[in-house]
């Protein structure tokens, strides 16, 4: 779950208020995937130090489903917020080099 030890760039503002539904419904779903996302690369240190690339390899991939189902969401309008796609392209951005590297190992 995302908490206070979670990078900025993860953590949900629950001060933000919107009035519209659709909006806040998308939000939900959006830390609900990032939650995932999250959970999935906190296996990664254990994998990496049990050499279990494969697996490091599974989890990374399924890390960055989570930024990019939030992004699916805003397909239609209204628009995602610029900080959470701002947040999602730096995670995609790490989970990309993790599968690099992954891929190397």
């Amino acid at each position: 779950m995302i908490n206070e030890g979670t990078p900025p760039c993860l953590r949900w503002n629950r001060g933000t208020v919107t009035t519209n539904p659709t909006l806040k419904t998308r939000y939900s779903s959006c830390l609900e995937n990032y939650s995932d996302a999250v959970d999935e690369l906190g296996r990664l240190p254990g994998l990496l130090k049990s050499k279990d690339y494969s697996g490091l390899n599974i989890h990374a991939s399924a890390a960055s489903d989570g930024p990019s189902t939030c992004d699916d969401n805003f397909t239609s309008p209204p628009a995602e917020a610029p900080q959470l796609k701002a947040a999602s392209d730096k995670l995609q951005g790490l989970i990309s080099i993790i599968l690099l590297i992954s891929n190397l190992l």
